[in-house]
């Protein structure tokens, strides 16, 4: 994932000196975001349902008339539910005592989200944004204290693609919406059940430039 944002930011910084060379010099942006997190996990033994959270962070990003580049990092927090005894009977091993084996219980799993997102120019004040977004596992929280060990459960960091819809409005105001998939494995067991994420996000936003 390093090796393709450093690819990015050299096509993206090449892009500019092209365009400064043209006399255009790009808009810079540089704020904060706040929002909502609605994730879920595919897999055999999770809940299909999405799961609110909250996400937060900063953006800074380089615009020219019609096309520009956002790089973000913010931290957000997922709630997976496991489906009771559909998930005992692929990863008892993992579980504390087999009398949970019918507990609806859930995870909470915090991530920091690195997404470079490219951007096209829809309207005046609406812009579409697609790219590659990596996230990383910050922390994995067993409340209902059903597993050994939680955090062994999922690999350290997931590779995802994003599309979304941002809208710049007056008086430094940012409003989004995207929608997220996973494009590799959460499982980090020997269990043959991928887990791939699902999320809907919105937020708002704040720039100082």
């Amino acid at each position: 994932m390093k090796k393709l944002i450093v690819v990015i930011l050299l096509i993206s910084s090449a892009f500019i000196v092209q365009a400064k060379k043209g006399g255009v010099v790009p808009n810079i942006d540089l704020g904060l975001k706040l929002g909502a997190n609605f994730a879920k996990l595919d897999g055999k033994s999770w809940d299909n349902g999405y799961k609110a959270n909250f996400l937060g962070g900063a953006f800074a990003g380089m615009r020219f008339s019609k096309v520009g580049v956002q790089i973000e990092g913010f931290y957000s927090q997922t709630k997976y539910t496991v489906d009771g005894y559909g998930f005992y009977s692929l990863y008892k091993g993992f579980y504390n005592n087999a009398s949970d084996s019918l507990k609806k219980g859930s995870l909470k799993v915090s991530y920091f989200n690195i997404p470079v997102l490219f951007e096209v120019k829809l309207l005046p004040m609406l812009w579409a944004q697609i790219g590659p977004q990596y996230s990383g596992i910050i922390h994995v929280s067993d409340p209902d204290d059903m597993l050994q060990d939680a955090g062994s459960l999922f690999k350290s960091g997931d590779i995802s693609g994003v599309v979304g819809l941002e809208a710049k409005l007056p008086f430094h105001l940012v409003i989004g919406a995207r929608y997220v998939l996973g494009l590799s494995s959460m499982n980090n067991t020997a269990v043959s059940d991928a887990w791939q994420q699902r999320v809907i996000q919105a937020h708002v936003g704040f720039s100082f430039l």
